[in-house]
């Protein structure tokens, strides 16, 4: 019998999520998926874990994962502005409560390069952990990996906002203006440097398809509805970075992900990293209603 409720739950969980992630997912597509090269990439729409696909459209809030065997994969938006992902990356696209308002993407690690148009120049924004990069004339590669972070200012002047912690704003020297061709990295303690130039270790490190011109690709998928397959249930360690990330990020998922509690080893394993995500703690167990007592004649 438990394991026929299990199974219950698990289908009903199933429905509920790709039956949610098909009636939002319509009206706020932000991107399509141009390039996968290399390896497979995974796709987080609402709580449904997906298989990427080239010609795919992405919406506002998409989780993007790829693989340490991914060479690339490319998003464009409409506009003229693209973002590449190297291996081992993971990306939210347009993290906000508007998609015209939001940032471009969020990157929690990995590697990231973002290319905008003329017309577009000074408007993309593109966040992190420890900065927010608010204008960029051109192109710029942006790797996270831990407390570290590095920045080239590829192709045009970057605008950086540095964040202290929890993902707010540095109280001193928060704003740095980072030069075309200059190099910055931001140090786990929190120290700067900026550099005329990137150093050997980086360059050597940096995705080889980022060197690479690659033509626009979006017109091949114009007029096409190329859906994302599942790729199995998400589980708690699909989601564990996302719940630990800085509380801008990951305050979003307590609605977003309250239906994965009805899978018992999704919710067992959230409780057991409560600390890490003490936000949960309500959700998972809710105050009793208050209940006056009857007032007697």
């Amino acid at each position: 019998m438990k394991r026929l409720t299990a199974w219950i739950w698990a289908a009903a969980l199933s429905l509920s999520v790709c039956s949610g992630a098909a009636a939002s997912g319509r009206d706020l597509v932000v991107a399509t998926i141009t390039i996968v090269d290399g390896g497979p990439a995974t796709v987080i729409h609402a709580a449904s874990k997906l298989s990427s696909l080239e010609g795919a459209s992405i919406s506002n809030e998409d989780i993007i994962e790829t693989s340490s065997t991914t060479s690339v994969l490319r998003l464009e938006f409409n506009g003229g502005l693209t973002l590449d992902l190297g291996p081992s990356s993971r990306v939210m696209v347009k993290p906000g409560p508007a998609a015209g308002e939001a940032p471009v993407a969020y990157l929690l690690d990995g590697w990231a390069k973002l290319s905008v148009s003329q017309s577009l120049a000074g408007k993309a924004v593109l966040t992190s952990p420890a900065l927010d990069v608010t204008a960029v004339d051109r192109d710029l590669v942006l790797h996270v990996k831990g407390g570290e972070s590095e920045l080239f200012a590829e192709s045009g002047g970057v605008q950086v906002q540095l964040l202290g912690k929890h993902g707010k704003a540095s109280p001193t020297n928060s704003s740095t203006k980072v030069d075309r061709g200059n190099f910055m990295a931001r140090h786990q303690d929190g120290t700067v440097d900026v550099l005329p130039r990137p150093g050997q270790a980086f360059v050597q490190s940096v995705p080889r398809a980022f060197m690479d011109t690659l033509p626009s690709r979006l017109a091949l998928f114009a007029g096409k509805d190329l859906r994302l397959e599942p790729a199995g249930r998400l589980n708690y360690e699909d989601t564990q970075a996302w719940l630990n990330a800085e509380p801008r990020i990951r305050t979003r998922f307590l609605t977003r992900w309250k239906p994965l509690l009805q899978d018992e080893a999704f919710r067992r394993a959230l409780t057991a990293q409560l600390s890490l995500h003490p936000e949960w703690q309500p959700v998972l167990y809710p105050p009793k209603p208050h209940v006056n007592e009857a007032v007697k004649p």
